[in-house]
């Protein structure tokens, strides 16, 4: 589903905050913001639950601060990017991708000891209810990170680097929910590490491939996060880890299967993204 399009057509005028220089200023406001919120919620001792919201809401209103700062039109453009559907519908399809990893976990679980008895008991009615609940959170993360970020990065580098480059800021903001205490403090870092940053890859490819698309991207984010009741059935350590090996190995067969070939992507005022 290779796909050349323009996620922003129609832009002439260069931002006051253009190019890679406003992705930059995006990264370096996003970590500072966590590392206040993550300060301010420990010396606190508020519920580990603030923590995840704290750090996933900021992103889509630092990028349009900085949008705004921008100006010719930088908002209503990344607003608008959530309304863009993607023009081949089998781009609808890549929202299988989370369900058929989460029950390649389930497969991988079982065949590593994990008892196959009883599954999928509790996947309901959770599995409709999860999703709704980080609904607001994924479409927040994706206005900034790939409604805003993203194409600015894409203005000095490939769409697979820009991914690669930016996967590891949005990692680090995750950092804090691993630490003792916190909603996920039990478990693993790395595996976060390793899901986000392949998160980052697949997501790029999608937003990219779909001429701009944060709707397709805000909805298999919401997935990604939503679906986790699909392995309730497995030690939640267990289906974590496995989530870290999984994760990467889908990311590597979108690049390996050539999803970044020929991709272009304007970027946000006219300058010409690298493909």
């Amino acid at each position: 589903m290779t796909t050349t399009a323009a996620a922003h057509p129609g832009d002439s005028s260069p931002p006051t905050l253009s190019g890679s220089r406003g992705a930059a200023w995006f990264v370096g406001l996003t970590l500072a913001f966590a590392a206040l919120a993550t300060a301010a919620v420990l010396i606190s001792g508020a519920e580990p639950t603030l923590l995840a919201f704290t750090l996933a809401l900021p992103p889509a209103l630092i990028a349009m601060g900085l949008a705004w700062r921008e100006g010719n039109g930088a908002p209503g453009r990344l607003l608008r990017s959530v309304t863009v559907r993607p023009a081949n519908p089998m781009w609808w399809l890549v929202l299988l991708i989370p369900l058929g990893a989460f029950l390649a976990v389930d497969v991988v679980g079982v065949a590593l000891g994990q008892p196959s008895a009883g599954l999928f008991d509790d996947v309901f009615p959770a599995v409709l209810i999860v999703p709704l609940v980080v609904l607001v959170p994924a479409f927040a993360e994706e206005i900034g990170w790939r409604g805003y970020a993203l194409p600015r990065t894409m203005t000095a580098m490939t769409a697979l680097r820009a991914s690669l480059v930016l996967g590891v800021p949005w990692g680090l903001i995750h950092v804090p929910l691993y630490l003792p205490g916190q909603m996920n403090g039990e478990s693993a870092a790395w595996s976060m590490l390793t899901q986000v940053i392949s998160y980052s890859v697949i997501l790029t490819w999608i937003y990219v491939g779909t001429g701009g698309s944060v709707l397709l991207t805000g909805l298999f984010h919401m997935l990604l996060n939503g679906l986790t009741p699909l392995t309730s059935g497995l030690d939640p350590l267990v289906a974590w880890d496995i989530r870290g090996v999984v994760f990467p190995i889908v990311a590597i067969l979108v690049v390996a299967l050539g999803g970044f070939r020929g991709f272009q992507l304007s970027a946000p005022a006219g300058e010409p993204a690298r493909a």
